[in-house]
Parts: structure tokens; C-alpha cells; sequence
């Protein structure tokens, strides 16, 4: 719930899944994103000190489940103690019955790549998996973040990998998203695969215009900034110069139809039925909202998409806890 002092809380439902064939035994509370790990340009050591204490904080906050995105091919390559620190997060948080997502990030997939590429990310999942308990009971690994090359080159790649992955272990949860940064779009227009034991992902950042407004590096479209949720006509800022003859100008035209719960509910709603009508399980890993938004609307988005989210079962994941996006600076003390 949220408190009346617009301080985030996260909402303390239990998360059950969507009608499948096959269940798992653990159930999925409203989770968290752990970052800092794919940042390879900070160049800092994976230490698994600094993480189980950051996990112990986010618990104290109230969020149950963790995602750690990981550079896992820069910290193979460049930390000699990664799989050692790695194994000591994952016995962590077994024994404090903690579900824990291990994200491959820092993949650099793309059409010129996709086979050499599929292959070392087969070859990193495999000194993973080979490092770690096969019979962990909170461990999912989500195979690579957010695929960005053409949905049919992804979905040739991506069998082998998970192969890969089941050879060494074959009762992972395996977690898979679509092309397009994880869209639910294009996860709506996919055929599921035919293994067992995975979890299907999209991202949610809908209307892209608010959540990512004034973010450098996704562009001029979204350089106006002021933008509030719900969207509130006396409260709407000018279009930026610099959006002036892009896509933010379309964007922030159509906002009153899209910046409102019922947007929400509409677009996730079609990827539910996805799920429903292929009997697959649906996670979000990814939603939020920049800290470039003003305090109370961020509340007021994280809180819509929550509820959206938790009315459809669908365990979720906040990006992020500590960051440009981070929900840690405004949790109630």
C-alpha cells in the first residue's frame, strides 16, 4: 500500500501464476531490480559482501525478490573470484529463501554477431550453471536482457543456448523475453518454445515519453521534461526544442490517451491473453519510471502499473533500486 505521504511501499501481495501445465514450487513477491553489476564502465569488483548487504537493506524495505542484471562475459573475463563471489549470493539467498534472478546483460547481440555471439553466451551459461547447486529451489536466470536484432534471428539462436543451459542443468527455470528491449508487442506475435520449465518477460516502460523523459541517452524525443501522471492538462509542459519534428512530438500530442491507468491496463492486458491462450508463464522484470519525473508521479505510475500487474498475477520486478530510476531514495524511512 501506499502511504498518504506519497512514500513509496511496495504492495505486499503474493504473487500466484498464470493457469499453466506445470507449476513451480516458488512464488514470486513484488521484487526488485539489484543494479550496478551491468555497469561495466565503473569498473568496480563483483563482491558478494556489498551485494548480500544491499539485498538485506531491499528486504528491510519490504521487496522479497531480487534481479541482479550482471555483465557476466566482463566479469569472466576480467574477475578471477566472480563465480566464487556469485556462489556465495546464491547460497544467500537460498538460505534465507530468497528468489533470486541472475540477468545476463552486456551480450552486444546483433544481426553481423548473432551465431558468434549465441555461442560465448552458451559458453558463459555453462561455467555458471557448472559453478552452482543443481537443486536450487529460489535460483531463474533470465537467458539475455532485452534482444535487440530481428525476431527471427533471435528465436533461431535462442533454442541452442537454452540447450546449452539445460544440458548442464535441466530443471532451471530458464526466463525469455522478445526482441525489441523485451517487448510485450513483440512477445504477443512470438511462438512460445517448446521447452519446459520457462518464464516469458516483457519490460514495461509505456508511455516511453514520461518514464524516460529528459534521459540523455534515449535521444531528443524525449528531452521535454515536467511531464506528469496521470496526465493532468493545466500541468503539461511545452514540447522541448530539441523533440520539435521527432517522435516526442507525436508522443507528447497522444499522452492524454496514454498517460492514464486505463493505457495501462490496456496494453498489458494483451499480453496476458498471449499468455493465457498459450498456457505459458508471465513475469515482468523490468518496470519504472526515470527520477527525472516529479515525486508524486512516479508514485502515482509505479502504483498504477503495480496494481495492473498484481490484478493479471504477474510477479514483477522494480527498476531500480539504487539509480537513475532508483525507487531507494523515496522509501519511507
Amino acid at each position: 500500500m501506499f502511504s498518504k505521504n506519497l512514500y513509496i511501499l511496495p504492495f505486499m501481495f503474493f504473487a500466484t501464476f498464470l493457469v499453466s501445465p506445470k507449476s513451480f514450487a516458488q512464488k514470486i513477491d513484488l521484487g526488485i531490480n539489484l543494479t550496478g553489476k551491468e555497469r561495466i564502465w565503473e569498473k568496480e569488483n563483483f563482491l558478494a559482501e556489498e551485494i548480500i548487504d544491499n539485498i538485506k537493506l531491499i528486504q528491510k524495505s519490504g521487496y522479497s525478490s531480487i534481479r541482479i542484471p550482471i555483465a557476466i562475459n566482463h566479469y569472466l573475463k576480467t574477475d578471477r573470484h566472480f563465480l566464487k563471489e556469485l556462489q556465495k549470493i546464491v547460497k544467500y539467498t537460498e538460505r534465507n529463501n530468497i528468489p533470486l534472478i541472475i540477468a545476463y546483460f552486456g551480450h552486444d547481440l546483433s544481426e553481423k554477431n548473432a551465431k558468434k555471439k549465441a555461442k560465448e553466451i552458451s559458453q558463459d551459461w555453462v561455467k555458471v550453471m557448472k559453478s552452482l547447486k543443481k537443486d536450487s529451489k529460489n535460483l531463474y536466470i533470465e537467458l539475455v536482457n532485452e534482444p535487440n536484432l530481428n525476431p527471427n534471428t533471435w528465436e533461431s539462436i535462442a533454442p541452442a543456448i537454452i540447450s546449452d543451459v539445460r544440458k548442464v542443468n535441466p530443471r532451471i527455470p530458464i526466463i525469455i523475453g522478445a526482441t525489441n528491449f523485451n517487448s510485450l508487442f513483440e512477445l504477443s506475435r512470438t511462438k512460445p518454445f517448446s521447452f519446459e520449465n520457462l518464464i516469458y518477460t516483457f519490460h514495461y516502460y509505456e508511455p516511453y515519453i514520461f518514464t524516460h523523459q529528459g534521459t540523455a541517452w534515449t535521444g531528443s524525443q524525449n528531452a521535454t521534461i515536467g511531464i506528469p501522471y496521470p496526465f493532468q492538462e493545466s500541468k503539461m509542459p511545452k514540447l522541448a526544442a530539441e523533440a520539435q519534428g521527432t517522435e516526442g512530438e507525436i508522443n507528447l500530442r497522444d499522452y492524454a490517451q496514454t498517460g492514464n491507468k486505463t493505457a495501462v491496463i490496456d496494453k498489458i492486458s494483451q499480453i496476458v491473453a498471449w499468455a493465457n491462450r498459450n498456457q505459458v508463464k508471465l513475469w515482468c522484470t523490468e518496470f519504472g519510471a526515470t527520477e527525472n519525473a516529479d515525486r508524486a508521479s512516479r508514485i502515482s505510475y509505479l502504483k498504477d502499473v503495480e496494481e495492473v500487474l498484481n490484478s493479471y498475477q504477474i510477479p514483477s520486478f522494480v527498476w531500480e533500486w539504487d539509480g537513475n530510476f532508483g525507487v531507494k531514495g523515496i522509501l519511507k524511512d
